[in-house]
């Protein structure tokens, strides 16, 4: 993703297309092109936002294959999980049925995924200590994500972002790999624009960065700040 909320243009609408396919009709694909543009390194960068979560209970907002979730139900969090794309749902749900078979104790907390939208969260006021999201669509900087995410968030709760990863490595390889990043948009660090649009949805943001054996790892934590009176 761009330092920009979205791609623009005619490239911007091809780079749309191209996400969107991956996420619904190659999705059986997802995981080996994850695997090979992070250098087997997808799934821990997204195990990065573990240690920024607060509480117990916790929303993830586009699951995809559902690594992510089952590594938040090993920490022992009460997560619930969801996704638009009927294609990467089933992945996840077959996931976590095999995690079940193979951890009966596990089923008392169920499947725990949902098919909505983020922009319209169909849960009450303050339900979650934390949100989390690794490598989101341009979907996050929807206003009404945010707002929809600041709504479910008690006070005191984080809305944790793992938006990029950059390669320590400067071999063909990693440079091959950058440079795809920086073609599709997937690089981002986080500007003032950036801030300021979480800032006005009640966020106070703050970028961490997480080392891992092959990259450095961007964590944005923002802060659920106090609602301004009705």
């Amino acid at each position: 993703m761009k330092d920009q909320p979205a791609t623009t243009g005619a490239w911007g609408r091809l780079v749309r297309f191209g996400f969107q396919q991956l996420y619904t009709r190659f999705a059986w694909a997802y995981d080996t092109i994850a695997a090979g543009v992070s250098f087997g390194e997808w799934e821990a960068w997204g195990r990065c936002a573990i240690p920024f979560l607060r509480g117990r209970r916790v929303l993830e907002l586009a699951h995809g294959p559902g690594h992510l979730h089952l590594a938040l139900r090993a920490q022992g969090l009460d997560v619930v999980s969801i996704d638009l794309s009927a294609q990467m749902s089933d992945r996840a749900r077959r996931r976590i049925e095999a995690l079940l078979r193979r951890q009966p104790a596990q089923a008392v907390n169920g499947l725990r995924l949902a098919r909505a939208d983020a922009r319209r969260l169909p849960f009450r006021d303050a339900a979650f200590d934390s949100i989390v999201s690794a490598f989101p669509t341009d979907f996050i900087f929807a206003p009404e994500t945010l707002r929809a995410a600041r709504r479910v968030l008690r006070p005191g709760g984080v809305l944790v972002v793992v938006p990029a990863a950059e390669f320590h490595g400067a071999g063909i390889p990693e440079r091959v790999v950058a440079g795809l990043y920086h073609i599709t948009g997937q690089r981002r660090s986080a500007p003032a624009l950036i801030a300021d649009r979480f800032a006005g949805a009640g966020f106070s943001l703050r970028a961490e960065v997480v080392e891992t054996r092959r990259a450095r790892v961007t964590v944005w934590v923002c802060e659920a700040t106090p609602l301004p009176p009705a």
